[in-house]
Protein backbone atom coordinates (compact mmCIF):
# COMPACT_ATOMS: atom_id res chain seq x y z
CA UNK A 1 0.00 0.00 0.00
CA UNK A 2 1.16 3.52 -0.80
CA UNK A 3 -0.11 6.63 0.92
CA UNK A 4 -0.18 9.98 -0.84
CA UNK A 5 -0.16 12.97 1.52
CA UNK A 6 -1.75 16.00 -0.13
CA UNK A 7 0.43 19.07 0.05
CA UNK A 8 -0.79 22.60 0.76
CA UNK A 9 -3.77 23.41 -1.41
CA UNK A 10 -3.52 20.24 -3.54
CA UNK A 11 -7.01 18.92 -4.36
CA UNK A 12 -8.13 15.29 -4.49
CA UNK A 13 -8.25 15.49 -8.30
CA UNK A 14 -4.70 16.84 -8.42
CA UNK A 15 -3.54 14.09 -6.07
CA UNK A 16 -5.10 11.41 -8.29
CA UNK A 17 -3.49 12.96 -11.37
CA UNK A 18 -0.08 12.99 -9.64
CA UNK A 19 -0.44 9.36 -8.52
CA UNK A 20 -1.44 8.23 -12.01
CA UNK A 21 1.45 10.11 -13.64
CA UNK A 22 4.07 8.78 -11.22
CA UNK A 23 3.10 5.14 -10.65
CA UNK A 24 6.28 3.12 -11.11
CA UNK A 25 4.44 0.32 -12.91
CA UNK A 26 2.26 2.55 -15.09
CA UNK A 27 -0.97 1.60 -13.34
CA UNK A 28 -3.96 3.94 -13.40
CA UNK A 29 -6.23 4.48 -10.40
CA UNK A 30 -9.64 5.94 -9.80
CA UNK A 31 -12.00 6.55 -6.89
CA UNK A 32 -15.41 7.93 -6.05
CA UNK A 33 -15.17 10.94 -3.73
CA UNK A 34 -18.19 9.81 -1.72
CA UNK A 35 -18.19 6.00 -1.88
CA UNK A 36 -14.43 5.49 -1.43
CA UNK A 37 -13.89 7.67 1.62
CA UNK A 38 -12.59 5.39 4.34
CA UNK A 39 -11.29 5.29 7.88
CA UNK A 40 -8.26 3.66 9.45
CA UNK A 41 -9.09 0.00 10.02
CA UNK A 42 -11.84 -0.18 7.38
CA UNK A 43 -11.55 -3.05 4.93
CA UNK A 44 -11.20 -0.52 2.09
CA UNK A 45 -8.35 1.22 3.93
CA UNK A 46 -6.52 -2.03 4.62
CA UNK A 47 -6.90 -3.48 1.12
CA UNK A 48 -6.43 -0.41 -1.09
CA UNK A 49 -3.27 -0.28 -3.22
CA UNK A 50 -3.11 3.51 -2.69
CA UNK A 51 -4.61 5.78 -0.04
CA UNK A 52 -4.94 9.54 -0.39
CA UNK A 53 -4.67 11.51 2.86
CA UNK A 54 -6.38 14.86 2.33
CA UNK A 55 -6.64 17.06 5.43
CA UNK A 56 -6.61 13.99 7.70
CA UNK A 57 -9.38 12.27 5.73
CA UNK A 58 -8.70 9.16 3.67
CA UNK A 59 -9.79 7.88 0.26
CA UNK A 60 -9.11 4.35 -0.99
CA UNK A 61 -8.11 4.19 -4.63
CA UNK A 62 -8.67 1.18 -6.85
CA UNK A 63 -7.32 0.18 -10.23
CA UNK A 64 -9.11 1.78 -13.18
CA UNK A 65 -10.71 -0.62 -15.63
Amino acid sequence: MNIHLCKGDETLDQALEYINEHDSEGRRYTFDKEADRCYIGDEAFVNAPVIINYKNNYWALHLAE
